[in-house]
């Protein structure tokens, strides 16, 4: 089977590569690594955030904004691709990409900023309030960006699974959430990441044959 200009795909499984960098210097610290349960405890917070450097959060947002960029091409080529066999499939693919690089974004940036504030403030209970108050004013990036992925991932994987493609039905497993969902329990720093590397790297095999 074929696909024009498959090589797009491999753009954005570097992208992604390069995110999963990014989520890491976002994530983990010198005393272990962050979770969104560890911000009801400003103690605990503070001593998982106390020699972190600062540099490390303001390099994932470069990182990650560029990573985001290439990514996005992947996305969009898969959903143009998706056309020739359902435009409404592919309609809804190109929404969620658009959502995932819109509010995805936006979460990326503005989850690096509350962590920088709460470095900057030197881990005192006026940041972590800040810290926790900005975050929540601003999640609902995080739920559009993962609205965005869930209605991409779905509109890929039905015709896929479906038979309405050339790929063998089989393929359905290279697709985002069922590649994050078999590392969710294990809890890895930038699972989505992995998994959209993992997706893309497979589908450019596959367009290959």
């Amino acid at each position: 089977m074929n696909m024009e200009h498959s090589w797009i795909l491999l753009i954005a499984m570097v992208g992604h590569i390069l995110c999963v960098y990014a989520d890491r210097l976002l994530l983990c610290t010198p005393g272990g690594q962050f979770s969104f349960s560890d911000m009801k405890d400003n103690a605990r917070m503070a001593k998982l955030f106390e020699a972190k450097p600062e540099s490390e959060t303001l390099q994932s947002i470069v990182l990650g904004s560029l990573a985001m960029f290439l990514q996005f091409f992947g996305y969009l080529a898969l959903g143009i691709w998706m056309r020739q066999y359902s435009a409404f499939w592919a309609n809804l693919m190109i929404v969620g990409a658009a959502m995932i690089y819109t509010f995805g974004l936006a979460h990326h940036i503005l989850g690096c900023a509350a962590e920088w504030i709460y470095i900057k403030s030197n881990h005192n209970e006026e940041g972590w309030n800040l810290t926790n108050h900005f975050f929540g004013k601003t999640s609902a990036m995080m739920i559009g960006c993962y609205a965005g992925i869930l209605l991409f991932s779905v509109a890929h994987f039905i015709p896929v699974v479906t038979g309405m493609t050339p790929l063998p039905a089989w393929a359905c497993v290279f697709n985002l959430l069922p590649l994050f969902l078999v590392q969710a329990p294990f809890n890895i720093p930038g699972a989505g990441n992995i998994a959209g590397a993992v997706m893309y790297l497979g589908l450019f095999i596959l367009f290959l044959i």
